[in-house]
């Protein structure tokens, strides 16, 4: 499955500060590869799943779930999906006058191009993203203000610093590696009658534990998490406008539609009909 959306709004000016140029998501076959070769843009890569290797700059780098990498525009990088795990990953594509200052204020280089994802924000950029895109009165400023996010984000996270070798990359802590595959899970089955116990053993975790490391990384607990992800499903369901609210409760787990819509309602501050 590979589903690639471009912005289909031109920037204001021709030297935008920050600019969204596409995004998607794909289950990449076994193998599958690209380069070695250059991009005309910066693009983000977010490894959700399976495995991969990255090459840049000499150095070979496997990556993991919770892992990321970026490509520099006119850089050389190849990439490649594992034969028996390849990886399922999402991207986003940007351009900017900006957007090499703010990098510049990272340990990332073209050589160095790997990164841990931010548990808060890149697990469910994609989703966030096409949910801005749905949006066409203020999408510009959506999309904008997502990829500033997500800039801020890796400042964060690899801010520069003058002992950090060129083959420096900060490793996926394990219980990170828990609430990635945890937020992979959720985001797959939240159409389904999800439980944390069940979660918790698909994991092999003990409940508590997952519950305490996923509300760490996330700020939410897991099913709470789990209920905010399904109400902004079921609010890009609703803003289509061509199901009823039994379907798009239906449709994000739910099978009493009365249920549904007083949680949403308690959510969104409005019940399904009115926010439609």
């Amino acid at each position: 499955m590979r589903a690639l959306h471009d912005n289909p709004d031109r920037p204001f000016r021709d030297n935008p500060d920050f600019y969204v140029t596409h995004f998607g998501k794909e289950d990449c076959d076994p193998g599958h590869a690209f380069g070695p070769g250059v991009r005309d843009h910066y693009k983000i890569h977010f490894v959700h799943r399976g495995t991969g290797i990255v090459q840049a700059g000499g150095q070979t780098y496997r990556l993991a779930p919770g892992q990321a990498f970026l490509a520099y525009p006119d850089k050389v990088i190849f990439y490649q999906a594992d034969h028996v795990e390849p990886w399922t990953y999402s991207w986003i594509g940007f351009r900017g006058d900006q957007v090499a200052d703010v990098l510049a204020r990272t340990r990332l280089t073209p050589e160095a191009p790997v990164f841990p994802m931010d548990m808060r924000l890149m697990p469910n950029l994609y989703e966030l993203l096409r949910e801005a895109e749905g949006r066409p009165v203020n999408r510009d400023l959506r999309l904008t203000s997502l990829l500033i996010d997500v800039l801020t984000s890796i400042v964060e996270q690899m801010p520069a610093s003058a002992d950090a070798g060129s083959g420096f990359v900060l490793p996926v802590r394990k219980q990170d590696a828990y609430v990635h595959r945890s937020l992979d899970f959720l985001h797959c089955h939240f159409c389904e009658p999800i439980t944390v116990e069940q979660l918790a053993a698909t994991l092999g975790l003990d409940r508590k534990y997952l519950s305490v490391i996923f509300k760490e990384a996330t700020g939410l607990p897991p099913q709470q998490y789990l209920l905010h992800y399904r109400m902004e499903r079921a609010g890009e369901l609703l803003r289509k406008g061509q199901y009823t609210v039994g379907e798009v409760a239906r449709s994000v787990g739910y099978r009493d539609a009365l249920l549904f819509s007083k949680m949403f309602k308690k959510l969104k501050g409005v019940p399904p009909k009115q926010y439609r």
